[in-house]
């Protein structure tokens, strides 16, 4: 009798793969119509930014805890538990796609905000470096607010309906994720309100870099 194959990923493993894989698919979808059926993509050109929006939020509300399956990376890195994937995406030139990552990756990490205790698998770990230990928080607090400086700025790129697109799948990815994703939800809910907060009124010009900084130290 054959031994049974192993199987290649755990279903743990396949929910970590099947958001990145889904909002992939969605942004390869919307520009396969637009490049080779152009006809055909007129009828949903206004929901473009919408969709693509859509696709990065998809595929970063997962995104971060993907090196539990690269090979060399420990849970929690600092490469993948960052605003990196949303900031590479701006520099690529995909907006939208970059603003829903930003959202996604934010949300994420404002529930890494509240583990059990600041140890072992709940400290990030970086580079040649290591764990940062209680830094950690802060690491999380500065992503968390380098996601919506990517987001802030990528929306006045986008004019009329796309923006209420971009807007309302945002609104509504939040309320899914903390329907269905995260059960304890005060303290991702606060992190993120600072965040934002933060970064609009150091948009605008009401904060200073020595200002941000004291509210960490």
């Amino acid at each position: 009798m054959l031994a049974p194959v192993p199987l290649l990923f755990d279903q743990c493993s396949m929910r970590l793969i099947t958001a990145p894989l889904t909002g992939s698919m969605l942004a390869a979808s919307v520009y396969a119509v637009k490049g080779f059926y152009p006809q055909w993509f007129q009828a949903i050109a206004f929901m473009e930014e919408g969709l693509l929006f859509l696709a990065g939020l998809i595929a970063g509300i997962r995104l971060p805890d993907i090196d539990l399956l690269l090979p060399g990376f420990s849970h929690r890195s600092g490469i993948t538990h960052s605003c990196g994937f949303a900031a590479l995406f701006v520099a690529l030139g995909f907006d939208a796609i970059a603003g829903g990552l930003a959202i996604g990756i934010a949300l994420h990490l404002s529930s890494d905000m509240q583990p059990k205790a600041w140890t072992g698998g709940a400290l990030v770990k970086l580079p040649w470096f290591g764990s940062i230990g209680m830094l950690s928080p802060l690491w999380l607090l500065l992503n968390i607010a380098g996601c919506f400086w990517i987001l802030l700025s990528m929306l006045p790129a986008i004019e009329g309906i796309g923006r209420w697109a971009v807007m309302t799948v945002g609104l509504l990815g939040g309320i899914w994720y903390f329907f269905y994703e995260e059960k304890k939800r005060v303290l991702p809910l606060i992190t993120l309100g600072f965040c934002l907060l933060l970064v609009h009124q150091y948009r605008d010009g009401r904060l200073n870099v020595e200002v941000v900084v004291q509210y960490f130290v």
